[in-house]
This record gives structure tokens, C-alpha cells and sequence, in this order.
């Protein structure tokens, strides 16, 4: 009741204040559509204005116009049947603003900024949703799995302050597939506190598909496909950068960001970009108290070089990764009698002054990548694209040890990543068109001796290729497409048994995985897409073989070797609707996974390292079902209210029983009001307000007291009740108001200083997300003041 009175207050809040709303956005944009062969305009084509969510159809002269647009930073989507898809930026200035703009015929080559958008609309039937530059440019500085939580239906799965990873429909880690400047992202990321390895500072946009996107993107993508797409490379001479300094006040955050590009004198298409991140945060605070050894550190660089005509081009990308992140003290406990009092205890068992000093447990992360790209238009066949990427993951974790080993980690791991891939878009006929390709993978993961303990996870050798193929039949008012993919995957796993004596167990999973689906333009501007699809996942090896502490889960795993393939089919929809004052999107899902691998508690255990809970890896048949839902509406020009809502219920269809860390239903309402201002530019105040029920579909409790109790009498509590459970009870539902605004400062080069500020939690709740895995030991991070300053020249 709580929360329902005050996301009701927030909307009559909302609504006054939209009331008092004036007529300030002062941008119109007109202009005509026409072929870039032969200067033919192109009626009925279609006009999507990404970042401020408008649409619009060209007449029968092609001819098109939108007004009253309230940024001057504008991104636009053109599609045309036989024309290739075109995204394209364009800065507006005061008052009126004619474009004309040019699309290819399908049987020409893209440039370099089609090339991206073109990708991701490959997948025609699965909705895509997009973080634009405007929106990352104004984020604290987040994690990516912080700033990717902005998606609707996206939620994160966290390990304290520092640590997040995303969760898309209930599903994570190796169940989401990562392309990080379109290499597959391969980090250690089996583990549910090991997060993705890239900086948000890397992209200009993140697009997020939400279906089995298995075909085109390969095996694992049960949950969805994340693309962190950078900017393209400047064609044109000239240097150009931009800077971002950010700071927060409750944990001490300080953090610069910096990048410089340009191209070369009397060279049209060769550009370069080097780019840098350097992030470093203490302690965190909840509401009462200090989460003592919760800070982090980061220094993150790219550097890009990349030749790119209308007929072909190359690009080479390297970027580094390093980070240090400490983890709860108090989630590390002695024995056995501390553990079952900090389990839902009110305050950490340990809780120190404000530092920036990172101590045991923590992790250090290194992650590096190399891609080389290149692409070709062969004239009656198609666009070819070759890539290479290797990637280099190391891991190490520190846990708090005895006799002096404390600077020896307790986890290190390098995994060496090979990947190639090979693709080919074409059209046949003026209605289809077509995608193939093939890849193929080599990882090579190793575990350093220097630990001197019995490894987690053995070393392996993973052998994994695919080969794909897409058609798609595009008209005027709707577009199907199918496809099939094969997979198939080679373990080789070097372990010794419990006599100390070599193996060297075999494991080979294949797989074919299809998709089918269509998108349909309704009346009155009205669109739907729907996609059934399959996929597929092979147990990772820390799945089959784990054995002994995970420190950054702060938990015993135990593997097991008699794991399948998990087998899914997922059916998503979506209905969406733009118009010049609304938009809304509505998606429902059923994801149905057979064989779904999951850590099931079991017991706990004390060692010599202190007391933990007992996981062993299970399988059981899953469902995930739910919905999502966007709307936002311009209640007058410079002001917009908008709403998000999420729901899903997973079940273990084997005993009838929840699953364990599904995310809880939320609801977000938010009103954004743009001001008038002659000194400033583009000034704006935004008031959110974040809504988590409680998880009423949880698991049975079977606290720490319980399972000691058991052991004691030896009992089997689970002999004639196999279902998950959970070892407390899950935390209540809770209401957060985020508040952010935001202005330019002008300077004589034209290019303003941009000055934005946000408040998290603004009320400095005390409260514990289901989905913060130390939600056991404490309380989720309290008010917390960003200020993020950036320049561009």
C-alpha cells in the first residue's frame, strides 16, 4: 500500500506540473527524400527521429516536415523498400532547417554509418531499442550494466555498489551475448559478480535486442544481444574531441574521460580516435552506515584507425580494460554462529571509516581487445566483411588469507580469445534480401599456479564455429524473414581428480537453431513485430567442474559433469505506435528453456577461510513469462511525462516452484521540462520516480539455522522437497526519486560547455534490491549527487 501511494502521489505530481508546461521547442525540420542515383523523389518513405522518438511519412512529392522539435541534436532513421536504410546526425539551428537527403538503392554499397544501423536491423521481426549519444552523455559514471539498466526490461544484477551486470528478461551472464564494437565480448563472465569489461566512455550508443537472436548472432543468446557501437571514425581532415569530468558524493567519486580523432590532409576516408578513462571511488554509503571496502578504480584507452570509402575500407580497434574492485567486507564471514547472525542482520558486522584504500577481498580485472575489420562491395553479389578479434582476460581475485599470503590471489585466470568471422548481405530481386556467414572461435583458458590452492575451474580449450543464413521479404507494408543457424562446440578439460592424477575429459554440443517472424505496418502508424526463435547454450566449464571457494560470490560452488545443453524457444512481440506528441511500445514474452542450469543452495560450510554457503549446479525445465511497456507523451512542446512498467514470473516447471533472483516488477513514471533561456542553452529539470515491488513469486526460505540444525541430526531436508529455495526472505518493495537537470553554457567557438546534475535516492532511502547479491549483509547504497561537466570542440 505503501508503494502504491507514492507512485500515486508522484503522478498527481507529475500532472500539476504538466500542467504549468510552456511552448519553447522552437526547431522545425522539412525537406525531400530522394534516390542518390537518379535524383528521383521517394514517396511514402519512412522517417524516424530517434532521440526525440518522432516519426513521419514523405508525401507523394517526398516530401516531409516535423515542427516544434525540442533538441538540436537530432538522429534520423530513413527507410524505403529497395533503398538501403540510412542513420544519419544533423544539428538543427533556430527555426526552420531544409534537408535533403539521399538514399542508395539496395544494390549499392552503405557508408560507413549505414553499415552500423544496417546491422542491427538485420533482425527486422525482434524490436530494437537504443541509449543515443545524448542520453550516455548524460549519465553519472555509471557502469555498463548501471547505464544499461535504462532499458525497459532490463535489470541488474549486482554485487555491491561496484559490481553490476545486466539481466534482459529474467536471464544473465553467459545467456546475454555482449558485441563490443561487433566482437563478441569474452571475458570470465560465468560468474554472477563478474561483470562485463568495457567502458560505457567507449560507445556512442548501446542498442539492446530483447529475442533469441541465436541465428544471427550465434549460440548463447537465449536472454538477448547488447551492441556497444562506438562513434564511426572521421573521413574528413581536421581534429576535433571532446572531455568529461564527473564527480559523486557518496562514495568520492572523481573521474575524466577524454577523446581526440581527426582525419588526414588529402586522404577523404582515413580517420583516427584515441580515447581515455580514468574512474576512481571509495567506500560506499548506504542510508546509516558505511559499506566498508566497496571502492573501486579504473583506467580504461582505445585507440582507432580505419580507411572506409563507398565501395570498401579497413578499420583496427584496440582497447584496454583495468579495474580493481573491493568487495564487502562483512560478506566474508569466520565461522559458522557470525554467518547465521549477518544473514539479514540490520547493520554490516563490519563497518569502518570512509576509504579509498581497497583491501581484501577484492578483484583485478584486465581486459584487452584487437579487432581488424575490413569490408567490400562486389558489384551484383553483395557486401562482404571479413573480421578478426583476440582478446586477452585476466581475472584475479584476493580473498582474505592467512600466514601472510593476503597479496596471493586466491583466483587467476587468463583466457586468450580467437575469433573470425565472415559475412555476406545481399539482395535478391527488388524484394529480398539475404544475410550468411560463418564464424569461428579458439579460447584457451589457463589458471596460474601462483595461487598455490586447488583451481576453481580447471583449464580448457573450447573449439566453437557456426554458419548462419537470413532471408528476408521486404514490401511496403510489412517485412518477413526467417533463418537457420548450426553450432557446434568442442570442450578438451585438463583437471587433476581428488588423487592428484591428470584428466583429461572430452565434450562435444551441437546444436541447429531457427527464427521466424515478421514486421507489419499498421494503420495510422501503427507497427508490430513478432519472432518465434530458438537457442541454445552449452553448460560452461564452471558448470561442469567447480570446485571450492568462488570468493567474489562469497560462496561454495560445486560443479557437476552430467550437465546438457540448455534448449529454449522464445516468442516476443512487439506493438509500437510514434506520432508528433506520443509514442508507446508494448512487448510480451514466453521463454520456455529446457534443461536451465541453475546454483541451487545446498548446504553450508566452514573452512579455513571462514563460513559459506554450499552451491551445487542443477538443471531443471524453465518458463519465463512477462511484459513491457513504454509511453511518453508531450503534454505540452517543452514538456514530456513518460512511464515504464515490467513484469515477470519464472517458474521451475518441474516442481512447480519459483526460480531464484528473477527480477521483482517495476514501475518508473518521469516528468522532463524544458526551459526558455537566452543565456543558456537547452536547459532542462527531470524528476523520476522508480517503483520495485516486493518478489511475491520467491522461493521457500530455509534459513543457515536450519540447514546446521539438519546437519547436526543428520537429516535430509530436501529428500521429499527438491525445489529452489532461498536462505532469507526476500526484501520488501521500495520507492526511490532520482532528480537530474541540466544546461549549456555558451562559448565564442559555438560548441557549449555542457553542466549536468543528478540526485539519486534523493530522500536517502534505506532499502535492499532482491537483485544486490550482499542484499544478505546490507543495505543498497544511499543518497548519492553526481555532477558531470562535458566540452566538445
Amino acid at each position: 500500500m505503501r508503494l502504491l501511494n507514492s507512485l500515486f502521489f508522484s503522478l498527481l505530481l507529475i500532472s500539476a506540473f504538466s500542467l504549468n508546461a510552456q511552448k519553447y521547442c522552437t526547431y522545425n525540420v522539412s525537406g525531400v527524400v530522394k534516390s542518390s542515383e537518379d535524383g528521383s523523389t521517394l514517396p511514402l518513405a519512412t522517417l524516424e527521429f530517434v532521440i526525440n522518438e518522432k516519426s513521419a511519412i514523405t508525401d507523394v512529392e517526398g516530401k516531409f516536415e516535423i515542427k516544434e522539435l525540442c533538441q538540436s541534436n537530432i538522429q534520423i532513421r530513413i527507410r524505403y523498400v529497395g533503398f538501403e536504410t540510412l542513420i544519419k546526425d544533423y544539428t538543427l539551428k533556430t527555426g526552420n532547417n531544409e534537408l535533403e537527403i539521399l538514399l542508395d538503392p539496395s544494390s549499392q554499397s552503405l557508408d560507413e554509418v549505414t553499415i552500423e544501423g544496417e546491422k542491427a536491423e538485420e533482425i527486422a521481426s525482434l524490436q530494437l531499442s537504443k541509449i543515443g549519444a545524448e542520453e550516455i552523455n548524460k549519465a553519472p559514471a555509471k557502469s555498463l550494466g548501471e547505464v544499461l539498466s535504462e532499458f525497459t526490461g532490463v535489470n541488474v544484477l549486482q554485487t555491491g555498489p561496484t559490481i553490476a551486470k545486466p539481466v534482459i528478461h529474467g536471464l544473465h551472464s553467459n545467456r546475454i551475448l555482449i558485441l563490443n564494437n561487433g566482437i563478441r565480448q569474452e571475458g570470465q563472465q560465468w560468474g554472477q559478480e563478474h561483470a562485463p569489461e568495457i567502458d560505457p566512455f567507449v560507445a556512442n550508443n548501446l542498442e539492446l535486442i530483447k529475442g533469441a537472436a541465436a541465428v544471427k548472432y550465434g549460440a548463447d543468446a537465449i536472454g538477448g544481444v547488447i551492441l556497444v557501437n562506438p562513434d564511426d571514425l572521421p573521413s574528413e581532415a581536421g581534429i576535433s574531441g571532446k572531455a568529461s569530468l564527473i564527480g559523486a558524493s557518496n562514495n568520492g567519486l572523481y573521474s575524466g574521460s577524454g577523446l581526440l580523432e581527426g582525419g588526414f590532409k588529402g586522404i577523404d576516408g582515413l580517420g583516427w580516435r584515441v580515447q581515455g578513462t580514468y574512474k576512481r571511488a571509495g567506500d560506499a554509503k548506504a542510508a546509516d552506515y558505511r559499506l566498508t571496502n566497496t571502492g573501486m578504480k579504473e583506467l580504461n584507452y582505445s585507440v582507432g584507425l580505419g580507411y572506409h570509402k563507398a565501395d570498401g575500407g579497413a578499420e583496427l580497434f584496440y582497447s584496454s580494460f583495468s579495474a580493481e574492485y573491493g568487495i564487502l567486507r562483512s560478506a566474508h564471514i569466520g565461522n559458522l554462529t557470525d554467518l547465521e547472525n549477518a544473514i539479514g542482520s540490520d547493520r554490516p558486522l563490519f563497518i569502518e571509516d570512509f576509504s579509498y584504500d581497497i583491501n581484501n577481498p577484492y578483484q583485478d580485472v584486465k581486459h584487452q581487445l584487437l579487432k581488424a575489420n575490413a569490408h567490400k562491395t562486389v558489384d551484383g553479389l553483395g557486401e562482404f566483411n571479413v573480421q578478426y578479434g583476440f582478446q586477452h582476460n585476466n581475472r584475479k581475485e584476493f580473498d582474505v588469507r592467512r600466514g601472510g599470503r593476503s597479496e596471493t590471489p586466491s583466483l587467476s585466470l587468463d583466457l586468450y580469445t580467437h575469433t573470425v568471422e565472415l559475412d555476406l548481405n545481399f539482395t535478391a530481386g527488388e524484394y529480398w534480401r539475404g544475410d550468411a556467414g560463418f564464424s569461428f572461435m579458439y579460447q584457451n583458458n589457463e589458471n596460474n599456479p601462483e595461487t598455490g590452492i586447488r583451481p576453481l575451474i580447471p583449464d580448457f580449450e573450447n573449439w566453437t564455429g557456426g554458419a548462419h543464413g537470413i532471408m528476408r521479404y521486404v514490401r511496403d507494408k510489412y517485412e518477413l524473414e526467417a533463418g537457420v543457424r548450426y553450432d557446434m562446440k568442442h570442450y578438451l578439460v585438463k583437471r587433476f581428480d581428488q588423487n592428484n592424477q591428470l584428466q583429461k575429459p572430452e565434450f562435444d554440443f551441437n546444436n541447429v537453431t531457427g527464427s521466424i517472424g515478421g514486421l507489419f505496418y499498421l494503420q495510422n502508424s501503427w507497427m508490430f513485430r513478432t519472432n518465434v526463435g530458438t537457442a541454445w547454450r552449452a553448460p560452461h566449464v564452471n558448470e561442469l567442474y567447480s570446485e571450492g571457494l568462488h570468493h567474489g560470490a562469497a560462496a561454495i560452488e560445486e560443479g557437476n559433469d552430467q550437465l546438457v545443453s540448455e534448449k529454449a524457444v522464445k516468442w516476443i512481440n512487439t506493438l509500437s505506435k510514434q506520432t508528433t506528441k506520443w509514442r508507446m511500445e508494448f512487448t510480451a514474452y514466453y521463454n520456455l528453456i529446457n534443461d536451465y542450469i541453475y546454483l541451487r543452495p545446498e548446504d553450508v560450510a566452514l573452512t579455513i577461510r571462514g563460513a559459506f554457503p554450499v552451491l551445487r549446479y542443477q538443471q531443471t525445465d524453465a518458463s519465463f513469462i512477462g511484459f513491457d511497456t513504454d509511453f511518453e507523451y508531450q503534454v505540452a512542446n517543452p514538456s514530456t511525462i513518460s512511464a515504464k512498467l515490467s513484469y515477470i514470473r519464472a517458474e521451475d516447471l518441474n516442481t512447480n516452484a519459483p526460480l531464484i533472483n528473477i527480477p521483482a516488477s517495476q514501475a518508473q513514471l518521469g516528468y522532463e521540462h524544458k526551459f526558455a533561456s537566452e543565456k543558456l542553452v537547452e536547459p532542462f529539470v527531470r524528476l523520476d520516480v522508480i517503483g520495485v515491488a516486493r518478489q511475491w513469486n520467491d522461493p521457500r526460505v530455509v534459513t543457515i539455522a536450519e540447514i546446521r540444525e539438519a546437519d547436526q541430526n543428520d537429516e535430509d531436508l530436501f529428500a521429499t522437497d527438491g525445489s529452489i529455495f532461498d536462505i532469507m526472505e526476500v526484501p520488501d518493495g521500495y520507492v526511490n526519486f532520482n532528480i537530474s537537470a541540466g544546461f549549456g553554457i555558451p562559448t565564442k567557438n559555438g560548441n557549449p560547455i555542457d553542466v549536468f546534475l543528478s540526485v539519486e535516492n534523493a530522500l536517502n532511502n534505506s532499502y535492499r534490491n532482491y537483485l544486490n547479491r550482499f542484499r544478505y549483509y546490507a543495505d543498497d547504497v544511499g543518497r548519492n549527487v553526481s555532477l558531470r561537466i562535458n566540452y566538445s570542440f
